[in-house]
Order: C-alpha cells, then structure tokens, then sequence
C-alpha cells in the first residue's frame, strides 16, 4: 500500500508540468504573490534532472504532457493556485512575527518551497514524505544549482535527505506518529507560527492514523494553520462518484481510500478538524472555481484548450475540497 501511494507523487508531479507545458501556470495571481522569475524554468530543470535519474517517473512526466486533457489541467491549475494562495495568506499575516514554519507532509516532488523560501527570509520550511521520494528529490537538489541556490548549501553529508539552514528535506512514514512527532520535536519550534499542508495524503491514510496525526500535530504547535487538500465521495445517496472511484484505484493502482465515503460532505470532512481548532473554513474546488477565478481568467482557461465537458467539470470539482482550519 505505501509503494502505490508513494507513486502518486509522480502523477501530481507529471499533471503539473502538463498544466506548465500548455500554460495554465503559472497564472498571473501567482506571478504577483511569488514574486518570482522562473516559475516554468524551474521545473524545467527538475524534470531535466529527473531523466537522468529515474526514467519511469520521467516517462510519466512524458505521457501526461503528451495527453494534457483539459479536464486534468484545469484540476492541477485549481489545485495549485488555490493552495499557493493559501501559503501567501497565511505567510503574509504572519510576517509581524521574526519566524515563521512551514510543514509539507508527503510532500513528493513539489517544488512550492523555491518560491516562498526566496520571498520569506526568516521562512523555515521542513518537507517530509517516504525514504524513497525524499531520496530522489535530494539527488535532484543537490545537482541542479538553479534549485540548490535556493533552498541553501548543504550543512550535513546526507545522500539521502536534504538539509540547509532554512530547509529540511526528511524522510518519515507518517502513518508512524511517534516517529512523526520525534523528528518535528528535533527540527521545528513549536512556539513558532506554523502552517500544515497536506495535498492529497490524508485520504490515503486510516481513520485512526489520520486523526491522530490532525490532533498530535495541532497539539504540538502554539499557533497555526493546516491547509488540505482532499476528494470527498459524496452524501447523496444517489451519488456514485466515490464508490466508482474507489474502485478504479483499487483495480488499477491497489490504492485504497480509507476515509472518502467516512468524510464524504464538506460538512463531515470539516468536522475531524472542528474539534481541535478554533476556526475551519471549507470549499468544493467547484465553489473556488465559481467564487474565487475571475471571469477574465475564465476567459484565459478557456483560450488554452477546447473543453465542453462543463458538467463533467462541475462533478468532479464537487468532489474535492480545499479546507483551512486555525487554532
């Protein structure tokens, strides 16, 4: 089970550089708030790299480009930009205070940390996922300099992990608490504003694993914020969506949804983080997409590849969320 779910990194990886190769990103928003040149370039090279170190995660890379469905680039583009948003908000609030952390649990190949580590200098940013992709993002960091300036020189001799001043890349098997709990007591602080992010992991965890690692974590940290990304399988009772979801991982990829039809409604998904924290705010990336993405950059998603599954769109949208929760 965690070998099929340590491959996922490699299609969120792959449906971004899709998203880049036919433009959906970077959007302007983010070229405002990150501040940065080079969005496309960077991953660019994370890819370059990646030829050359695992040619089946390359090989994925290649396909998904090659596809490009619109329905997946829109995804990854509302996934992204809704999650980069968040990162900013939360960031920019917290820029009174000399320090400030972040936590990307299961982590992957994402690249997020280049453009906010570059903006936020008192900005510590730990990424934690399975020893496997830990290792071949740390190969690809310690070798391509564009990515290595960044995120720092390295301060230890590790092969397999990455860590400078400001940047912990660590290996560790969040369905392990303790161990999870013993390497954040190690490298973070927690009287320190801390945002959580988890992009597609909870789901992939059991009830009891997932909800200890929300309580444990809110626990050890005086203040902060945990953003999640997540499908929900739907309350209607005549909604099929996760059940038939469900089993197209199961026979396909051996992946298995432990949680999608426990916290099938936003109402349900919002309620394993109410108890904890003081304040949670939660949205279909179908409602983001209607309230948040101006009609201009409608206009500019549509220009970019014929879609008329509009409908198609709108159900599969319903069923993710996007959830912030503060304590």
């Amino acid at each position: 089970m965690d070998r099929a779910v340590q491959q996922t990194d490699y299609d969120a990886f792959s449906c971004k550089i899709s998203a880049i190769n036919k433009k959906y990103l970077p959007c302007q928003k983010e070229l405002e708030f990150c501040e940065m040149k080079g969005f496309s370039e960077l991953h660019m090279a994370y890819v370059h790299r990646l030829k050359s170190l695992n040619k089946r995660a390359f090989g994925k890379v290649q396909r998904a480009v090659q596809s490009g469905l619109p329905l997946m680039n829109y995804g990854t583009y509302l996934r992204t930009v809704a999650i980069d948003v968040e990162c900013k908000s939360f960031l920019q609030n917290a820029a009174s205070n000399s320090k400030v952390q972040v936590l990307n649990l299961g982590c992957g190949s994402d690249l997020r940390m280049i453009y906010f580590l570059e903006q936020y200098p008192h900005l510590r940013w730990i990424d934690l996922d399975f020893a496997e992709s830990v290792s071949l993002k740390a190969k690809i960091l310690r070798t391509e300099e564009q990515l290595k300036k960044v995120v720092g020189e390295l301060r230890d001799a590790s092969e397999t992990e990455y860590v400078s001043d400001r940047y912990f890349l660590k290996s560790c098997n969040l369905n392990n608490i303790e161990k999870v709990l013993e390497l954040l007591t190690e490298i973070t602080d927690p009287e320190v504003p801390t945002l959580i992010i988890t992009e597609c992991v909870l789901c992939y965890m059991d009830l009891p694993k997932s909800q200890a690692l929300i309580h444990k974590l809110i626990s050890l940290y005086k203040s902060g914020t945990w953003i999640s990304y997540d499908p929900i399988g739907g309350d209607d009772v005549n909604d099929k969506f996760g059940s038939i979801m469900q089993t197209n991982l199961r026979e396909s990829r051996q992946l298995e949804l432990p949680t999608l039809m426990v916290f099938n409604s936003t109402k349900k998904y919002a309620q394993r983080f109410e108890e904890v924290s003081k304040s949670t705010e939660i949205e279909t990336m179908w409602q983001y997409y209607v309230r948040q993405v101006t009609q201009e950059e409608k206009n500019r998603l549509k220009s970019l590849q014929f879609l008329d599954e509009i409908e198609e769109l709108q159900l599969i949208f319903s069923h993710y969320v996007l959830l912030k929760s503060s304590w």
